[in-house]
This record gives structure tokens, sequence and C-alpha cells, in this order.
């Protein structure tokens, strides 16, 4: 599995390296070896469960968004945040709760695994940062003061949580206490000074760590390097809007950033300069994910993009299986990517050229059911793949186990 990510050996020492990067949202309790998986073949809905509540007034049940892509525990279950602002923390099949928590707001950031102290770090929209850990016990609790939408970055090496928030801010939390290290402003958009109606609603884009132990922001038309004090490694303007998260390039130096006029730049990690550009031809929202030598990228056409990053060029493209707006390309365990895209349905692409592999359908006949799904998958190495709507429904996709497998 040369140059595929992997979520049971290194997560000790490397960050996330996107934004849904395997290694901040699959948590693992041992190096117990991986079960062989046919990744290239359907999964099928193998579980879900109907989040609602019911209006004791009219006796309706209101369905509950499931904003936020959840942490998956490889062969025991998968963590969930809601936008009821609830933390649950399911069993593989969905057929049981474990426990359930209050977290005090809307959940629609992704969730992330803490993998030193085998907790979940759960953010809000009313500005909540709290760690649970597996037996739902809050390690700690953190007021931002800013609506959280982004998924935190967490730096190893420093053992430091990065967080941006609206209102153009981030912050540098111990990852063990919850201790905010450092706050820091952000550029603002160029349209706040006009009075822009979306200006609050910036940064959007989730960090980034690097290998050197920095943290990527993103924000209005800038990118910016941190250093685990808080303190600017260097500043970049792009000069377009940034929405997509970026993407560090293992191994390289680089970190990748595509803005809404459909560039894709490279940047060295080190100082910010410019090393290479790939126009992919329309407005990039949604985040790209990195495996190997590829990176891939959506664009809001439905275009999916793939760039080899040894030249830099682009290698091949996919029609009609970009991400959904403002969610992620993923990676899965043998190193090729999914994603949710603008139809509802999760869809495997080969990384190499863009090749189609499966596509997962969640017709159920069940009645009044919307089959769409909303957010980015997380799949786990134990075969397992969660994905939830915002019409409140929570899936568990099952991928088929090898012949070898399959007799045990």
């Amino acid at each position: 599995m040369s140059g595929q990510t992997s979520v049971a050996t290194d997560v000790a020492v490397t960050g996330p390296a996107f934004r849904h990067d395997p290694v901040r949202t699959v948590l693992p309790l041992s190096p117990s070896p991986t079960p062989q998986v046919r990744w290239t073949t359907e999964p099928a809905v193998c579980g879900y469960v109907q989040l609602a509540h019911r209006d004791t007034r009219t006796g309706a049940d209101i369905p509950v968004p499931v904003c936020a892509s959840p942490v998956a525990v490889p062969g025991v279950g998968v963590v969930v945040g809601t936008y009821d602002g609830r933390v649950r923390f399911y069993e593989r099949s969905l057929a049981k709760v474990y426990w359930e928590r209050q977290v005090g707001g809307p959940v629609y950031a992704p969730l992330v695994a803490d993998h030193v102290r085998r907790r979940v770090v759960v953010s809000t929209t009313y500005g909540h940062v709290a760690a649970l850990d597996l037996r739902g016990l809050f390690a700690w609790q953190v007021e931002t003061g800013s609506a959280v939408h982004a998924a935190p970055a967490v730096v190893p090496a420093a053992d430091l949580l990065v967080v941006a928030t609206f209102g153009s801010r981030c912050l540098g939390l111990d990852l063990a206490t919850g201790e905010v290290r450092f706050t820091r402003d952000l550029p603002r958009p160029w349209h706040a000074a006009y009075g822009g109606s979306a200006a609050a609603r910036d940064a959007y884009a989730s960090p980034v760590s690097t290998e050197d132990g920095g943290v990527v922001v993103a924000c209005a038309e800038h990118v910016l390097c941190l250093e685990p004090d808080g303190s600017v490694r260097w500043q970049h303007e792009i000069g377009h809007a940034v929405k997509a998260s970026p993407a560090v390039l293992g191994g390289r130096g680089l970190v990748a950033v595509c803005s809404v006029n459909g560039q894709c730049l490279l940047l060295d990690t080190a100082s910010g300069q410019p090393r290479g550009a790939v126009d992919l031809g329309g407005k990039v929202v949604a985040s790209p994910a990195v495996s190997g030598d590829f990176l891939v990228v959506g664009t809001q056409d439905g275009t999916a993009h793939g760039i080899d990053v040894t030249a830099p060029r682009l290698a091949w493209r996919a029609a009609g299986y970009a991400p959904r707006e403002y969610t992620s390309f993923t990676v899965l365990p043998d190193g090729d990517f999914a994603a949710v895209t603008a139809g509802g349905n999760a869809v495997g692409l080969r990384r190499a050229d863009g090749r189609f592999l499966w596509e997962t359908s969640q017709l159920l006949g069940l009645a009044e059911h919307d089959p769409a799904m909303d957010v980015t998958p997380v799949v786990s190495p134990d075969g397992s793949m969660y994905c939830g709507s915002y019409s409140g429904v929570l899936y568990h996709h099952r991928f088929r186990p090898t012949a070898d497998e399959e007799q045990r």
C-alpha cells in the first residue's frame, strides 16, 4: 500500500493533510490487522436510523439533520453529532446507542479524532468546542465566542487543536486540556468593508497540518501558515475567495489551495512561494483529497479532476462525480477516492485514472423516505462506511469481505 493513506500506523506522528483525511475521521483503538475488504465493489446499506423529535403540540416527527461527518471507531461503532446539539456513540450496525450527550448547540463541523487520548472533539455553531472520551465523559469544554463550521485540525507535535471560526478568527487550543494557547484575527473578505451580507461567514475552509508542525489556514482571499504559537510563518494573497479546504501534499513540502476562480495553486509550505498551478475551468467550493501522487478536486459543474502532483498536471477528468457543494472527497483504505455527489449517493473513483468503481443506493422501500445523503462519508478500515443526510437519516454501509473473510 505504498503511497496510500494510513490510519493505523501514522496517527501518532501525522495530522490531517486534507479536510476528510481518515486521520481526522477514524479512531482505531488498537493496531489490529485490517480485515480483507473488497473496496472496489458497491457497499450495501446494512443499518440505518431515523433521527427525529416529536412535536408535542402536533404529534408530528421533525427530522434532525445530520450535517457533520462522524468519527468511526473500527470494530466498535461510530460517534455522531447532530443538528439538535447531541452527540451519540452508536454500535457498528446502528442498532444500539452506547451513550448520548448534549453539547450546547447544533453540530455542523465534522467531528475530529484525538488519537493520543482516544477522544472525539465536537464543535458547534454556537461556538462550543468539547472533547469527549469513548465513555461519553467530557474531558474539557471551551467557549470560543464564534460559530464553528470548519473541521478543526490537530497538530500532533505540539498537541494542539487549531479552530477556524466565523468572524475571521482562529484559535489554538491545548488538545489535552482545552486551554486557549492563542487567538488570532484572520484577514476578512474584501466585501466586509462594503457591508457584504456573507462577510461574517468566514473562515469556512478547514485548517490542515503541515509535516513540519505548522498549520495552513485559508480565509477570505488569503492563505496563512501559522506556527504552533499562533505566529505567522507566511501569508499569501490568492486574489480570489477560498472556500475549499487546503490539502498538504505529503513528502513534497507543498500545499494545494483551490480558489473559486478554478485555479489549484501549489504553495511551498516553508515559504508560501508558488511552485505551480493547474487551471480546472470551474468554481471550487468542495474540498480536495490526496492519495499517493494524486490530488482530486471537484468543480461546481460536477466534474472531478485528478491532478498528478509530480508534474503537476491534469491527469484525468470524471464528469458527474464531484462532491456535493461544501462537502469533500475522502480516501478509501485502499487509496482510491470517495465522495457524495450532487445526486445524493456515495461514489468510488480509482485514483490513478478516475475510473468509476461503484455508487451506493439508499432506496429501502420506506414511505416518505428521501434517500439522498448530504455529508462526506467516513470509511472505516473494518469495512463500514457511515454517512448522514439533512433529512435526518444516518446510514451504515458495509463493503463486501473477500472470499477468505466470508468463510470465517
